[in-house]
């Protein structure tokens, strides 16, 4: 499998998972303590396996992190031969 359709996979993981956790968070904040144990088991076993596909999607994405990470804190210096001088003479 390519690392493109990995990608996808777990993108595609992460999205359902943070659906079942968002879900299974507002049952459990309306209804509190009268919620089902199966949303209070989804809520919590899905928000783990969540962590682990985070932890994934990560690590796929490292590369990409590194490389932007360096060109947003990246100093651009000017060497001395890329300066450009302009001369001006007065007209009469």
């Amino acid at each position: 499998m390519s690392r493109t359709k990995i990608n996808y996979v777990v993108d595609l993981a992460l999205l359902a998972q943070f659906v079942l956790v968002g879900y299974s968070g507002l049952l459990l904040l309306i209804d509190g303590h009268g919620t089902s144990h199966f949303w209070k088991l989804i809520h919590e076993k899905i928000g783990i396996l969540m962590l682990v596909f985070f932890i994934v999607h990560f690590v796929l994405h490292w590369g990409w992190l590194v490389l932007n990470t360096k060109k947003c804190f990246s100093r651009k210096e000017t060497k001395a031969d890329e300066i450009i001088e302009a001369k001006y003479t007065s007209v009469d």
